[in-house]
């Protein structure tokens, strides 16, 4: 019979987030893992199978958060210009809602090895992609009510907008100087007028 499991997984997958979110997944070792989440290398295998699949755990985790964070804004309903500046703001000035100079980890996991691995690259391409669908659909809602030019198009400006987190995520992520990144989000917001 097996033993009932000791730990709380939640509580692991959130103390692993905030250390592979700080760290990085490359960065990040079993024995940081076990360090962060008081759990022994034996206990984290039978749980996650390995320590890229408590990444992908980690991956879900963030996701549901962010989806409330930066996905229901663009998902609302007549989402226009205001919630795309929005999400702009979230990743360069977190205020709470996002750990401070960190970025977004899809973003950051996107441009770093780990997202070879075929698990990792469909989260984040899951995620991407319905960022994309997100910033698509609130430009068509804001071409539609007048905010955005007619000769704009919706579908090249949401791909364009992802490109833009994401490097905006790299910027906050090397602790730019907080002008240079205003500066940033508001030529990237400009590109929409």
């Amino acid at each position: 019979m097996a033993r009932p499991r000791e730990f709380d997984v939640d509580v692991v997958t959130d103390r692993a987030l905030d250390l592979f979110w700080r760290d990085g997944y490359e960065r990040t070792s079993l024995a940081d893992l076990e360090h962060e989440t008081g759990v022994d290398r034996k206990g984290l295998y039978n749980t996650f199978g390995s320590k890229r699949g408590l990444f992908i755990e980690v991956l879900k985790r963030y996701e549901q958060r962010a989806i409330g964070m930066i996905l229901a804004p663009l998902e609302s309903a007549g989402a226009g210009r205001p919630e795309i500046a929005h999400v702009f703001g979230i990743i360069a000035s977190p205020k709470g809602q996002l750990k401070e100079n960190r970025g977004c980890l899809f973003c950051l996991t996107a441009q770093s090895d780990v997202a070879r691995s075929p698990e990792v690259a469909d989260c984040v391409q899951r995620y991407l992609q319905r960022l994309r669908r997100g910033f698509a659909r609130t430009l068509h809602h804001a071409r539609m009510a007048g905010d955005l030019a007619p000769h704009r198009d919706p579908e090249v400006l949401a791909d364009f907008l992802v490109g833009t987190l994401m490097g905006l995520s790299a910027m906050v992520r090397a602790r730019r100087p907080k002008a240079q990144i205003m500066h940033y989000v508001e030529t990237a917001l400009s590109t929409l007028d």
